[in-house]
Order: C-alpha cells, then structure tokens, then sequence
C-alpha cells in the first residue's frame, strides 16, 4: 500500500512547463493546460503529496508545487531529465498532447529515467494518438467508429459507401494526431474540400500529408471520463461538449460537466467495449463521441491522459480525483465514485488570471 502523503510527484503539464519555451504559445491550449495542471496540482496538495514541476518563464509558477522557470532557448528535455534524476521523485505525471508524438516521447523520458508512469501504457498512447490507427484497432473490435480517409486520397471518396451518405451533411478536415479543434475545418460541399485540399497541399504540404477527411455527423458532442485498472472500467462523468463553427473552422467553448449524466449507462459499455480493444489504456483517460439523433454513439477519438473536464472533477465527485487515480495506477484499485451533481464549465468566460505578459 502506497502512502500517498510520502510520494514525491513529478508533474509536468507540457505546453506550460516549458515544452514550447522556443515557440509562440497557442493561447486556447495553455489556457486549457494550465487549468489542468493547477486543478491536478490542487488535488495532489491536497493528499499531503509533494510535487516539482517547472513552468515557462512566460506563465506565472504553480502554486501548489515546487517549479523552476523555463526561459526561451533554454532546453526543457535537459531540465526535465535533472529533475528526473532526483532520487526523491517516486512517480511522473505527464499531461501533453498527442501530437507528433509528443506525448509517447514524454512516456519514453520517463521510462528511460527508470520512473514509475502515472498514465496509460506506451502501446495504449500509440494505439490512440493517430485517430487512424484508433479507428482501426476499434473497427476490429466491432466499435462505431466515424469512417475516414486521408485528404491525400479524397478522391477514392467516390468508390466508398459512406461518401452518399455524407453528402448531404458536410464534410471534416482535422489531423490525424490534432489536439482540440486546432485545423479542423467544416466543409458543405465536397467541391469545397477539393479546393481547399489544391491550397493546402501547395501551402503547407507537411499538414497536409497528415489531415484526414471525415463525413460532418449532425447529433451532440459527447465526451466521458473513464477510470480503468487492468480488469475494470468505471466511467465517473460524462459531458456535453459546446462546439460550434464558425467560419468553416470549429472551435471548442467550453464543456458542460457532467452534463451527459442521462447517457452515463451508454457510456459504460462503450468504454467497456474500448477498454477490451485497448487493455492499455489505464488510469485516467477520455473519449469523444456523437450522439446521432436515434441515440447511437459514434466513437470520434481517444484520449489517454487527463482532458479538460478533470477541472470540475474534485468538485463533483465524493472523493479526491488524484487519489481515485493514484488507486487504480498503483494499487490496481478502482474506486466506484461517481459525479453526485451537474456543473457547467464554460472555458469561453474563463480567463486565466495567472497568465503573465508575453
């Protein structure tokens, strides 16, 4: 039995610790990473658990850790390995994105530091970080997955039979490996993608080569916080995501915690369902979906880390969110907690008060 009130955590919530300290840092996703990582940070002073951490230099320190600022040009990998070494850190907590790999190479960090992981297994995180192979590995478990093809292929559209099916509704451009709504593009007409495709591929070639092309399905934007040990899944919460497009682009406004409630039973049995297809998604993770107009949900991606609804969790739920996750990490223990009431988070109001002048 792990003493929870002794570990020594390493946390670290990429964009805000410094992983872009070279880059401009896209507003919406260190907006988001900094409310997880102090929500985190929060429920783990919390259990008594001492944390270190850092944090570009660009962003105010945490207040419930200790944190060495990241200045731009300085390497952050260098950094991390240091604190890494310590002998004092028991365990790692990463929050990154999965794009280009970012977060399977942070998994590689700390499994190279000889550090225990905090998260979903290695396979688990590269099962899940391309929405191609999720798709795939998912569709071979018999789970509804929304149908794609690579934007470099648009045009095999036409032999395939979901394409009629669409044509009526729009169509998506996203990443494979995207995080959030950054280049995902609503389109009405397929004429419309195809022009769009002739510019991107001349414009930036690079993206280009990695978006995928998706029917648009009208119905609500679901997601679902799930806990799993090797042998069980609990979903604790789900919630309505508040997305809408504007412009052609779409874009994320917020989440209504745990207000997909009614939908929880459904929710089970699809993380159930995806727990089985891919054993290695442990601890805490999340999904998203579509809930089309005759209540059938549509697996859209996976997410194995903490995701924005973590935020509202220790409000919610009867015990400390962290611990639930500790538990089922370390111990192979899952606590049958779940949301007790309904809280709407709307990140469109919220402004962080701690970001400091760029």
């Amino acid at each position: 039995m792990h003493n929870k009130s002794r570990l020594k955590i390493w946390v670290c919530e990429y964009v805000s610790a410094g992983g872009l300290a070279s880059e401009a840092l896209p507003a919406s996703l260190l907006q988001e990473g900094l409310l997880m990582r102090d929500a985190l940070l929060a429920d783990l002073s919390a259990l008594g658990v001492d944390c270190i951490t850092s944090h570009d230099s660009r962003v105010a320190a945490p207040a419930h850790a200790s944190s060495q600022p990241l200045h731009p040009g300085e390497d952050a990998e260098a950094l991390w390995r240091q604190q890494l070494a310590s002998d004092d850190v028991d365990a790692c907590w990463v929050i990154a994105p999965e794009t280009g790999g970012v977060l399977h190479h942070m998994q590689q960090l700390v499994q190279a530091a000889g550090k225990a992981w905090i998260g979903c297994s290695a396979d688990a995180i590269a099962q899940t970080s391309a929405k191609s192979v999720m798709a795939e590995v998912c569709q071979q478990a018999d789970i509804t997955v929304l149908p794609h093809v690579f934007l470099t292929q648009a045009e095999a559209l036409l032999n395939l039979g979901w394409y009629h099916d669409a044509t009526t509704s729009g169509w998506v451009v996203k990443p494979d490996d995207g995080a959030g709504c950054e280049f995902t593009y609503y389109f009405k007409n397929i004429s419309e993608v195809f022009d769009f495709k002739l510019k991107i591929s001349n414009e930036n070639p690079q993206l280009f080569s990695k978006l995928l092309l998706q029917p648009y399905v009208p119905g609500l934007a679901l997601s679902m916080s799930v806990l799993s040990t090797h042998a069980h899944v609990h979903v604790i919460a789900g919630h309505q995501q508040k997305v809408d497009i504007q412009q052609g682009c779409f874009h994320f406004d917020g989440a209504g915690v745990n207000e997909a409630a009614a939908y929880l039973p459904a929710m089970q049995t699809l993380a159930e369902r995806i727990h089985y297809a891919i054993p290695g998604l442990l601890g805490y993770w999340g999904a998203d979906m579509i809930l089309t107009p005759d209540n059938k949900l549509i697996l859209v991606e996976i997410n194995p880390r903490l995701t924005t609804p973590y935020i509202a969790l220790s409000q919610l739920l009867t015990e400390n969110p962290a611990a639930m996750i500790l538990d089922a990490i370390l111990e192979n223990k899952l606590s049958a907690a779940q949301a007790q009431a309904s809280c709407v988070l709307s990140l469109a109001a919220k402004r962080h008060t701690e970001l400091l002048p760029v």
